[in-house]
């Protein structure tokens, strides 16, 4: 294909200081935490659709962000089959 050697990083367009902002900051604070059950809890006082969406949107984005970087190396000759293993 005609793809860029760019990494695709998708612009997060929320705005900083909002609540959907702090909502997606806690996300990404305990991502890290290696914690996956506090890392998807809902925030206490939070609404649940509202968490749902930010972490939606940014599930999506980082998704698309390593299919990006899949596709940069792989092609239909290279790796007929995605796996991480023999199984």
């Amino acid at each position: 294909g005609s793809r860029s050697s760019k990494t695709f990083k998708p612009k997060k367009n929320i705005p900083e200081g909002s609540h959907q902002y702090e909502l997606l900051k806690h996300a990404e604070a305990t991502l890290g935490s290696g914690n996956l059950r506090m890392a998807v809890m809902l925030p206490e006082g939070e609404d649940l659709n509202e968490w749902v969406a930010v972490n939606t949107v940014d599930f999506f984005n980082q998704i698309n962000m390593l299919y990006g970087t899949i596709t940069d190396f792989c092609t239909e000759e290279s790796c007929p089959v995605m796996s991480a293993g023999p199984k």
